[in-house]
């Protein structure tokens, strides 16, 4: 970028940003031309620490010369930020610079003494001073006789650093090398022992991390609960959960349920109640440090009447007719059936014998009804029900490859029988065989079309014909793809989208904000207009959320990070040392409703303090903790933004995914994996719950497509 791009660019966003101060809500960026009084003091501390030599500042003032008034363009890529030596990514150009370092990224330089952007004072702009901060505190779980070995990291500060742990409890075995921040060891007992990291740099200066010892049980984890008991209509419901094996604490969450029904995160009691005589559905995660396991549940409240048709229902095929009759047992027959809630395809209709007809939709899809039975003495009974309209194979193209997935739920449906396995082809030859239920085949030819078919292996032993599909690869870029001609690596729809109030920032230009490439230009020039970014809401009781969805491409769990998630991330009055951060967790899922949330984890200091401008506070498994750079957004050590890694989820069974959500956290609503609760900023009506509170989405890329 030339010095005349980036002072236009840098005063449009100062406009820009008046106007959204106008607007009222929270800030979705903020400029200020002057130095603000609350930092000259520290603008002056600053001048001290980084002018620690007369020939590096004259170095620095000689290549910023260069590259603003002689239009040397890379005169400054060789600069870092003072307290960081060496990089494993950079993006952006010149002053916009950023560089990544153990999965974060900094800005190399502090704009943050200017007084004018149009004619810039070279002797104000400094190289950025990185705070020492810890940005790997968290050692992983292992099992009982398994050996750990964890590298704590530091960056910022004054290199070298000095590493010292302090453990609650006896924890025999485990060494730490102070002057490289190795701790290994081993343990034939399962732990769970809190533990403080600290790390001093050659300036005496200190930084810390509360953290936790934990060694899991050598056996794995899972649900001992296989039931939950019958409730009672008008009453409250309780049924505890539990879970046994893996790395104590457990992590419960209910990834789909009827609205009005919950579980304890940290003590997996599941609580809610019942309107009516019905059934519902409630789909369980437990997570430890280690891996986390999935269960679905049943739960209904007792009566005479029942319905004992199965959910879910038999998929109906694309464009064909669908046929189906409910059924009941128990009260007094004739029954009477009625829709109470959800939205069945597009002309269909269910009768009161409980004949349900119509002609399936082209398009793939999925619905969600509930269902109510009467019988002649008034008595109902309630149970939701899940159709997809389906080929029963799911065949997502991608670049030279394509995701496969199936669900033997509704296989089994389908077929009347249990379903032990599969065999899938590819033009007649087998590409697969096994019990999973997704794929990536590859590699494939771009213009090229396929067809597979899917077998199911029968309880006895026999195979059966199931589903077959058909796709062609289309021809791949970087810029925004066109339905049918060519694809693109972004998320291409919004499925839902669920605000904590009316509308939200950027709600009206949907799904084009968010679709595509990110719109965030550069460090110091983050997206910030309504047709750029779309707000999810936080409040210290709530956050929104957002459901976007692959469409000509697939997220393919490859080796390294897997995909970027691009938010707004800002630098008050260009200080690269005070972030405006607002955080969302991260779920994805092969087929909605079936979610898996990437493990989070807060970094508080010895104290217990929490820094919310700096990036080590988001340590693990958050969006919206780095800036874009405006580079690449496929390649994650050019592009900035937040990465993430599938192998992080502990499910090597999830080959791809289509579907990703993101939670924007609220203010202490949520709790880590180490039952810490996770803080959100307060500045500039951030937790109002309206206007463009809460995280705000730009985009999300793929980088293993």
């Amino acid at each position: 970028m030339n010095s005349s791009t980036q002072r236009s660019s840098l005063k449009f966003i100062a406009l820009a940003l008046l106007v959204a101060m106008a607007m009222g809500g929270a800030w979705v960026g903020f400029y200020s031309g002057g130095v603000p009084d609350s930092v000259t003091d520290t603008a002056a501390v600053n001048d001290i620490s980084l002018q620690k030599s007369q020939d590096q500042q004259a170095g620095i003032r000689g290549a910023l010369d260069r590259f603003i008034n002689l239009g040397e363009g890379d005169a400054l890529d060789s600069l870092l930020p003072l307290g960081i030596s060496d990089i494993d990514g950079q993006g952006g150009r010149g002053l916009q610079r950023q560089v990544r370092k153990n999965g974060l990224w900094f800005p190399v330089f502090d704009l943050s003494r200017l007084t004018s952007l149009d004619t810039p004072d070279l002797d104000q702009i400094r190289l950025n001073e990185v705070p020492l901060m810890i940005v790997t505190p968290h050692p992983a779980a292992v099992r009982v006789d398994e050996w750990l070995s964890h590298q704590f990291k530091a960056v910022g500060g004054t290199p070298p650093y000095s590493w010292n742990v302090e453990i609650e409890g006896e924890a025999a075995g485990f060494t730490l090398n102070a002057e490289t921040g190795e701790f290994t060891g081993m343990s034939e007992t399962p732990l769970s022992l809190p533990m403080s990291v600290y790390v001093t740099d050659a300036a005496e200066m200190q930084a810390s991390a509360t953290t936790s010892l934990i060694i899991g049980s050598a056996e794995p984890l899972v649900i001992v609960t296989t039931d939950l008991p019958a409730g009672a209509v008008g009453q409250p419901y309780q049924a505890q959960l539990v879970a046994s094996g893996g790395a104590v604490p457990y992590n419960w969450t209910l990834s789909a349920a009827p609205e009005g029904w919950a579980c304890g995160m940290e003590t997996g009691l599941i609580t809610g109640s019942f309107n009516a005589a019905e059934e519902c559905e409630l789909r369980v995660i437990v997570t430890d440090s280690i891996t986390q396991v999935e269960r679905v549940f049943k739960v209904r409240a007792e009566g005479g009447l029942d319905i004992n048709t199965p959910s879910p229902l038999a998929p109906a095929a694309p464009g064909a007719y669908y046929s189906g009759v409910f059924q009941a047992t128990g009260g007094t027959p004739p029954y009477r059936w009625e829709m109470t809630a959800g939205q069945l395809p597009s002309g269909w209709g269910l009768a009161e014998d409980g004949s349900l007809t119509g002609m399936a939709p082209e398009l793939e899809s999925r619905h969600e009804f509930g269902i109510r039975v009467t019988d002649t003495t008034e008595q109902t009974f309630e149970k939701t029900f899940q159709l997809s309209i389906s080929k029963g194979l799911l065949v997502i193209p991608s670049r030279e490859k394509a995701g496969l997935a199936w669900q033997y739920e509704a296989m089994q449906a389908a077929l009347g029988n249990a379903v032990k396995g599969v065999s899938l082809k590819r033009n007649g030859t087998e590409v697969y065989r096994g019990q999973g239920t997704n794929v990536v085949d590859g590699p494939l030819v771009t213009g090229m079309s396929y067809s597979y078919e899917l077998t199911a292996l029968l309880a006895d032993g026999t195979w059966m014909p199931y589903a077959a599909a058909v796709t062609t690869l289309l021809p791949m870029s970087t810029q925004r793809g066109q339905p049918g001609v060519r694809g693109d690596p972004y998320a291409d729809k919004v499925v839902s989208y669920a605000p904590l109030s009316g509308g939200g920032y950027g709600s009206g230009n949907m799904p084009g904000n968010v679709t595509g490439p990110p719109d965030g230009a550069s460090t110091f020039t983050p997206a910030y207009l309504p047709n750029h970014v779309l707000s999810l809401h936080a409040t210290k009781a709530a956050g929104g959320s957002v459901v976007l969805e692959f469409a000509d491409n697939i997220v393919a769990a490859g080796s390294g990070l897997d995909f970027t998630v691009f938010e707004n991330v800002l630098f008050k009055n260009n200080d690269p040392n005070q972030r405006f951060m607002e955080p969302a967790i991260v779920e994805v899922a092969l087929f909605e409703g079936q979610w898996f949330r990437f493990p989070f984890r807060v970094s508080v200091s010895a104290d217990g303090a929490v820094d919310l401008v700096q990036p080590a506070y988001y340590s693990k498994g958050f969006a919206g903790v780095n800036a874009t750079t405006g580079d690449d957004p496929t390649d994650p050590t050019r592009s900035g933004g937040d990465s993430f890694d599938l192998a992080a989820l502990g499910r090597p069974d999830l080959q791809w995914f289509r579907f990703i959500r993101l939670i924007a956290t609220g203010d202490g609503v949520i709790q880590d994996g180490a039952d810490k609760a996770v803080r959100h900023t307060a500045e500039n009506n951030s937790l109002s719950g309206n206007a463009s509170s809460g995280f705000d989405l730009d985009a999300v890329s793929a980088v293993n497509y």
